[in-house]
């Protein structure tokens, strides 16, 4: 249990990260389980709050108490994951036209589950735990064309806000 004690010192993004992991989430789940038309608006919601609640946390100094001030380079590699998100899910956009489909919705969950593979060096391994996750849990919903893919997108936000909520209870325990 030693290294996951000393991981938020390692990677003080990682209670911020995981504050956004919860939000988004939590996003996700309602998406999934209010239908389509609710899955990018529901998406937008969470992430306009996740953007707030960190814009307030690190207002109030908050969001790195008792953790110190993260490296250079972890900042810059949480930067890199971010454009490579972006990247990805235009990617998608452009080659899935058809943005009703399973396929369309499943791929967005793959884009954003490699992101979660670069903040593993950004935000610490339960980011890359949670990327891996993700992407499997897509692959297989790609797979399993009988069940409904949104319960793959419930499924995704539960992860999603399972790993944050851990990353954050995590970082107060240091």
């Amino acid at each position: 249990m030693g290294i996951l004690n000393d991981m938020a010192h390692a990677y003080p993004l990682m209670r911020g990260g995981g504050v956004l992991f919860i939000l988004v989430g939590l996003g996700v789940i309602i998406g999934g389980i209010g239908g389509r038309h609710w899955m990018l608006p529901a998406l937008i919601v969470g992430a306009a709050l996740a953007v707030t609640a960190l814009a307030v946390l690190s207002a109030t100094k908050l969001i790195f108490a008792g953790l110190g001030s993260p490296p250079l380079y972890q900042w810059i590699i949480m930067g890199v994951g971010f454009v490579v998100e972006i990247l990805l899910i235009n990617y998608v956009v452009f080659t899935i036209t058809d943005r009703e489909s399973r396929r369309f919705w499943l791929w967005i969950l793959i884009a954003v589950g490699a992101h979660f593979l670069i903040f593993t060096f950004s935000h610490g391994p339960l980011a890359g735990l949670l990327g891996v996750l993700c992407i499997v849990n897509a692959v297989i919903g790609l797979r399993l064309k009988n069940v409904n893919y949104r319960i793959f997108w419930v499924i995704d936000g539960i992860l999603t806000t399972g790993v944050g909520l851990w990353m954050v209870l995590l970082s107060y325990r240091v």
